[in-house]
């Protein structure tokens, strides 16, 4: 056990203030990093035409991101635990910080990817850093709720960026979106600088990265990824698209038979032979896959259907924003007397509604009632959903794994919203281009035939919508899966038995 797990701050801050405000320095990072991670989103029409860039070129300034969240998020978590929590999460914002001044003078769709790239082994460090340092902070009956906070404010973060980005670029262009990360930044790594605990933590003997593994898993999601993003360009059928997946099925099955035989493995694999946790991830995984798809796809169809404002188009995520933030608490009160399968299962059929009734007003004709209701749907189902399913993910587990079992959440998560978002941009801009709109800085409807370009852009919002509803509704099959019943049994006996042991805590006597 780590100095930290065996010395928390808590055992020397009996009012808790000291852990507080470590909470709120690092959620204060997370929510830079969820607003830098969205608010591109509205900006790409403008990154488009500035830059002179077809729409499958400008997907990987947003992709290129998540791609490099999603492959890294599980090494650097295996650093932190080496070489120290607050080490590594002040060189995560100082990367941010660097990369961002970058992007801003980047003259190129090339620099400004890869930069976004470098920004997303930034973000990977900081959300996982912020977890690692909460859990190290908070004792045992404090951390679920200090945790929902994080999560909370994180998710609503992500979701308000498109309004944030909006009101940035009608007011300062493109590139002052990641000019405000440098003041913010910096302010961010002060405040860390002087609140985070220090590193005491010694290295191990024969404590090592498991390199192999941590090459096959980024190397494995990149052919998927890359395979799904290239697959609208170069054609579903093309030699290179089926090469590229047969690749990542093969590496991706590798990683799984290196990590089952390594004597340290970077994902224990272990942490999935109990069913119901099984479950809970892939329901985590499904539910992922249309969360960062919708935003997306909300902001183009706005954007290139309706010609509605990147201001505009960014009000739609602060609705689902303020859903989700009203919603959160709730599932806390609901977890009280329903069990996380029940809660959880009723936050996933809330949003295949709310994507339904999306997917049901993307008519061309404006926003209905229909739209601004499923926006709700979207974001309260969200809500309801994520803080019950991740408790029963590390519900159980001793101290020493619920960091592991995390990460491998924060990695189907990462990695379900990049795949999610791929495949919407892919059909968005398959339907784009069959109404003659080349990148996403166009307006449909405006040619010689208004009528029969809407209708042949339509058809690629719709399927997209609907692959959302079935994500959702297959979150929801998943979900219901899991064993047990609907009521929290609130015997005495079930509620010793709920209380985790002293040692499984990884507390001394």
């Amino acid at each position: 056990m780590s100095e930290l797990a065996s010395e928390p701050w808590a055992r020397n801050d009996p009012t808790g203030r000291r852990g507080w405000t470590v909470l709120v320095v690092t959620t204060f990072g997370s929510l830079l990093v969820f607003l830098n991670s969205t608010a591109t989103n509205v900006a790409l029409p403008a990154i488009s035409a500035d830059l002179s860039i077809a729409a499958a070129t400008a997907d990987w300034i947003l992709l290129s991101f998540m791609l490099t969240l999603s492959m890294s998020v599980l090494v650097v978590s295996r650093i932190s635990d080496m070489v120290g929590r607050r080490r590594i999460y002040l060189a995560g914002l100082g990367i941010l910080v660097v990369s961002s001044v970058g992007a801003a003078f980047a003259t190129g769709p090339a620099v400004l990817a890869t930069l976004r790239g470098v920004q997303g082994v930034a973000a990977a460090i900081i959300i996982t850093g912020a977890t690692a340092v909460i859990s190290d902070v908070f004792p045992a009956h404090r951390l679920a709720g200090a945790l929902s906070i994080n999560i909370m404010t994180a998710s609503a973060a992500g979701m308000l960026g498109p309004l944030v980005g909006a009101l940035l670029l009608e007011s300062l262009g493109w590139r002052s979106l990641f000019l405000v990360n440098v003041p913010f930044g910096l302010v961010a790594l002060a405040l860390a600088a002087k609140v985070l605990p220090r590193d005491r933590r010694a290295r191990r003997a024969g404590e090592s990265l498991d390199v192999p593994g941590a090459v096959l898993s980024a190397v494995g999601l990149a052919c998927l990824l890359l395979a799904v993003n290239r697959s609208s360009a170069w054609g579903v059928t093309d030699p290179r698209v089926l090469g590229l997946g047969v690749a990542a099925v093969a590496i991706l099955g590798a990683f799984v038979v290196v990590e089952r035989r390594a004597a340290r493995p970077l994902v224990d694999l272990g942490l999935v032979a109990d069913r119901n946790r099984a479950l809970a991830y892939a329901t985590a995984f499904l539910m992922a896959l249309p969360q960062a798809a919708a935003l997306v796809l909300v902001v183009l169809y706005q954007q290139t259907v309706l010609g509605s404002s990147s201001v505009e188009a960014g009000i739609a995520a602060t609705v689902t924003a303020a859903a989700l933030v009203v919603t959160s608490p709730v599932a806390g009160v609901l977890a009280r007397f329903l069990t996380p399968r029940a809660v959880s299962s009723a936050g996933c059929a809330l949003t295949a509604v709310g994507y339904l009734l999306l997917g049901l007003s993307m008519t061309g004709a404006g926003t209905g009632g229909a739209f601004w209701v499923g926006l709700v749907l979207v974001g309260a189902g969200n809500g309801i959903f994520m803080a019950p399913n991740t408790a029963s993910i590390v519900r159980g587990l001793p101290v020493d794994r619920r960091g592991i079992a995390n990460g491998i959440r924060s990695l189907m998560f990462n990695s379900a919203q990049t795949l999610g978002a791929a495949l919407a941009l892919l059909l968005a801009a398959a339907g784009l281009a069959g109404a003659g709109i080349g990148g996403y800085d166009g307006v449909i409807g405006r040619g010689a035939d208004p009528a029969a370009q809407v209708s042949a852009a339509l058809w690629g919002f719709h399927l997209a919508a609907a692959l959302l509803v079935a994500f959702a509704v297959a979150a929801t099959v998943t979900s219901l899966r899991r064993s047990g019943g609907w009521l929290v049994d609130q015997t005495p006996e079930s509620a010793a038995a709920a209380v985790p042991s002293p040692a499984s805590r990884g507390e001394d006597r």
